[in-house]
């Protein structure tokens, strides 16, 4: 939709760049405002380039191999975690094959549902465990993968959609405590 590309470049400043909007104002926003601006747009890309990568440079692939990172396997997909994490628990929802959610079919899509359902609630059963956020991307390694991220009890900032910035910020947890985490999920979804 060149239409919508053409729209945001109309609304620019002086400077060639989109004003911040209003999420530097909300109170889990990550950055202050001071300083901050918005890249410039890129230009319109259609066709887009293909989301899907080769399987042999695939993280989720690889972490399927690993059993200290599979916490659940079903039919078509299964339940992993990161080997290392900032927050209270990451796991991952993903096709045990190397596919796309465009891909899979109906039996996967209800399986998708109950597999989300409860590792959610495994993760939000954990200690120290505040609200639980699920979010997908699936924007370049060709695997589908939902992601359910557990925010700290009592820390309110990291609320909302900013989770993943401050993730990215926070140092990681000790990995034992992790560890033990993911045996706790391991177990509620067996």
């Amino acid at each position: 939709m060149q239409e919508f590309l053409d729209r945001a470049q109309a609304a620019v400043g002086d400077d060639g760049r989109l004003r911040l909007g209003r999420m530097p104002e909300w109170e889990v926003f990550p950055f202050e405002r001071d300083g901050l601006r918005a890249r410039p747009l890129t230009e319109y890309a259609d066709p887009e380039p293909d989301r899907r990568r080769d399987p042999a440079d695939c993280r989720t692939c690889r972490a399927l191999s690993s059993a200290a990172q599979v916490l659940h396997t079903g039919d078509r997909l299964a339940v992993i975690r990161p080997g290392a994490t900032s927050l209270p628990f990451v796991a991952n929802v993903v096709a045990r094959e190397h596919e796309l959610l465009d891909d899979v079919d109906d039996d996967a899509h209800a399986e998708l549902g109950r597999l989300l359902a409860r590792t959610y609630l495994a993760v939000q059963a954990l200690d120290g465990v505040g609200n639980v956020h699920i979010t997908k991307w699936e924007n370049g390694s060709g695997h589908l993968s939902v992601n359910v991220m557990a925010r700290p009890r009592g820390v309110l900032q990291l609320r909302g959609s900013n989770l993943p910035v401050w993730a990215d910020m926070l140092p990681d947890i000790p990995q034992d405590e992790y560890d033990a985490r993911a045996e706790a999920v391991r177990a509620a979804l067996a």
